[in-house]
């Protein structure tokens, strides 16, 4: 028989957990962040972990509301970003999720560090989410931890979300992971295909070559295509030419 002395810490500690639960879902909507709160990434990990009926969280940075999340059944099944024109849908496959996610949780976490403000949560029931691309919360840490550890993941990281679909291929794997309308990433894995056989001809330009590179696809007047490679890694983005231009700038500003 279990020794009472030994049982009680757990039951403190899980009667704590469970207060703290209590207090987030009771507080007030427009409470503020708590001084020397833990990182945004680590926030919604737990949010993620701790909720079970479907709940809708509106993620204030300062005060102004910066992104919606979608989390049932201890998973994340939606993250928009206020400031995105367009928001693409996560794709079915949870490893795709993920990484969308991670991306667009990034540049949440860039913005609050760049303002040095604190963030909050506003939470409300909402529908169960049907159909959507959903992640758990060990698969979007998992993202995390395995992006942003060169220029080319950063890089990743800020423009994916801007893309209408994106197409990325890591260094010596043969499975990509991509995001967006079948059309387009069909058009993607073409241009794929296309430069994989232009780099394995010894007599042909090298494209991508080895060393840092960046080039612009006009596909047609509405879209461009952005191929940008790194050690062996390939990124491919369907943008619009504006938007385009903008990224291969800010893929200069990253290598400069």
């Amino acid at each position: 028989m279990a020794d009472p002395a030994h049982q009680a810490p757990k039951q403190q500690t899980a009667a704590a957990k469970l207060r703290q639960a209590l207090a987030r879902l009771t507080e007030p909507a427009d409470a503020g962040p708590a001084a020397g709160q833990e990182s945004l990434s680590a926030a919604v990990l737990r949010e993620i972990s701790e909720t079970v009926l479907p709940r809708q969280l509106t993620l204030v940075i300062g005060q102004q509301p910066a992104a919606s999340l979608t989390l049932a059944q201890r998973r994340l099944a939606g993250l928009s970003l206020a400031a995105a024109a367009d928001s693409s849908p996560a794709a079915e496959d949870p490893t795709a999720a993920a990484q969308l996610f991670a991306a667009r949780l990034r540049r949440l976490e860039a913005a609050a560090e760049a303002q040095g403000r604190g963030f909050c949560f506003r939470r409300r029931p909402c529908a169960a989410p049907q159909g959507a691309g959903s992640c758990s919360a060990r698969m979007l840490e998992a993202a995390l931890s395995g992006a942003g550890h060169g220029p080319l993941d950063r890089f990743r990281a800020q423009a994916a979300d801007q893309a209408a679909a994106w197409l990325y291929c890591p260094r010596g794997s043969g499975s990509a992971e991509t995001a967006g309308p079948a059309p387009l990433l069909a058009q993607l894995e073409a241009v794929r295909s296309a430069l994989t056989a232009r780099a394995a001809r010894p007599a042909s330009a090298r494209v991508p070559v080895p060393k840092p590179d960046c080039l612009l696809l006009p596909v047609s007047p509405q879209q461009h295509i952005l191929a940008a490679s790194d050690g062996g890694a390939l990124l491919l983005l369907a943008l619009p030419p504006a938007a385009a231009r903008a990224q291969a700038a800010a893929w200069s500003g990253l290598y400069g």
